[in-house]
């Protein structure tokens, strides 16, 4: 049976599971994952994480104003790991290995499971990592686009 609970209910559970070394599932919310991850369809599969992490790792980690979140791991400086959502185009600076509290090893998607160790999915993450900025810039060739043509064909917001 599936329950519903929210992630503050079910954090301390997974914390609890990472230091015995075993693994978590869950449906994850939003669209900063999008398109690997679609909101309250796909499951993640969470494991301990084992420092120091490696680039395009996905981490579900805790930001310094309690939020939980799973973006992708992008970079690293000395000041911490820099993260980013799929969907985004801003980094989030800073992330320490205390706010860490696991990474995804696999997902399912469609009632297939993909594996963080699949050259496929290596390559996605090469990938759409690289292509941010041409993603961005389509996305807001696309947006004034879409308000020259308004403007053209006279039609008025209200």
């Amino acid at each position: 049976m599936n329950k519903l609970v929210s992630i503050e209910e079910i954090v301390p559970i997974m914390k609890e599971q990472m230091a015995e070394g075993g693994k978590v599932s869950f449906t994850p919310k939003g669209n900063s994952m999008l398109p690997l991850f679609r909101s309250d369809r796909d499951v993640v599969t969470l494991s301990p994480p084992r420092f120091p992490l490696k680039k395009y790792s996905i981490v579900f980690y805790q930001r310094k104003n309690g939020q939980y979140v799973l973006h992708r791991l992008v970079g690293k400086k000395e000041s911490g790991y820099i993260m980013r959502g799929d969907n985004q185009y801003q980094n989030e600076y800073g992330i320490m290995e205390e706010q860490i509290i696991a990474v995804v090893s696999e997902f399912v998607r469609n009632g297939k499971s993909h594996y963080i160790t699949d050259k496929g999915y290596r390559w996605y993450c090469i990938f759409w990592s690289r292509t941010m900025y041409l993603r961005k810039m389509y996305k807001i060739l696309r947006h004034m686009a879409g308000r020259m043509k308004r403007k053209i064909s006279g039609y008025k917001s209200r």
